[in-house]
């Protein structure tokens, strides 16, 4: 980027004075209005702002390309003709190009390696992606965003469930979203806001919680993938706000639904939980 600023500037003028042109130069010609207020040193804020302007400016020349193409059409082997060793070897040789190239595929789960290298040599070196290459910047593919693993996503939303309950504050907005639009509890239908008023009002009997076990033992998914049931064993041990100890221990279930995208809860029981409401 060409320099304009005053030479009569010292360096720490200087260096805000390119922030702010840099400021400047994103709002015009990208239509990003950047917040004038920052954590980050002069320094840092330039080097971020430099970051994000050289990626806005090769983002909008980009054209798509095949991932294939992308790191260069390397030669490689059908998975179907490799011994478990050496689809192991060529795994390695295939994420090290592409490692080399700022690609990479992260995985949540534990695969067999040929369940890898097939999905990557069949189907990622087809997919599309910006042609654009910036030092330091890596393309991250998730292969569950391509074959979803419900019992690790439902295993996952049970965990995070029960510390929203038990290790924090609850917040409607943010925990709410792991709710259905209608929730059954304790024999009743309730919405995510009356949810939120029982996670709040349970919570602030308590002045602590120490969740010794959350072990979850089973995971239920009918074959449509739109319905679940987990099981699971807590243990917690509490102090009430009036000083006394108490003890939430037993199974917790929960059921379910995914109308969309996204796992939600429409039934629970946990223990430590009125049965009426």
């Amino acid at each position: 980027m060409d320099n304009q600023i005053d030479p009569l500037l010292n360096p720490a003028d200087e260096v805000n004075a390119e922030n702010n042109l840099l400021k400047l130069k994103l709002q015009l010609e990208h239509g990003m209005l950047m917040d004038e207020t920052t954590e980050l040193s002069a320094g840092l804020e330039n080097q971020w702002l430099k970051s994000v302007y050289t990626f806005e400016q090769q983002f909008k020349k980009a054209k798509p390309v095949k991932l294939y193409d992308y790191i260069g059409r390397p030669t490689f082997v059908r998975w179907d003709t490799l011994t478990p060793d050496q689809t192991t070897k060529e795994l390695q040789r295939i994420e090290l190009l592409m490692e080399n190239n700022g690609v990479q595929l992260d995985c949540l789960c534990k695969y067999d390696d040929a369940i890898i290298y097939k999905f990557i040599t069949e189907e990622l070196f087809q997919h599309e992606m910006d042609d654009m290459r910036i030092a330091g910047m890596t393309c991250h593919f998730t292969y569950e965003e391509f074959y979803p693993n419900h019992a690790y996503d439902l295993r996952e939303q049970t965990s995070r469930f029960v510390k929203a309950i038990f290790t924090r504050p609850w917040d409607e907005e943010f925990d709410g979203i792991n709710l259905a639009r209608k929730v059954s509890f304790s024999g009743k239908d309730h919405d995510r806001r009356s949810i939120s008023s029982i996670m709040r009002t349970f919570q602030e009997a308590h002045n602590s919680f120490i969740v010794e076990r959350l072990e979850i033992n089973e995971v239920v998914i009918d074959t449509t993938n739109t319905k679940a049931n987990v099981n699971a064993r807590l243990s917690v041990s509490g102090k009430m706000r009036h000083g006394d100890t108490t003890r939430y221990e037993g199974i917790c279930s929960f059921r379910f639904i995914k109308p969309d995208d996204y796992w939600c809860i429409e039934d629970f029981c946990i223990p430590g939980f009125p049965k009426k409401q």
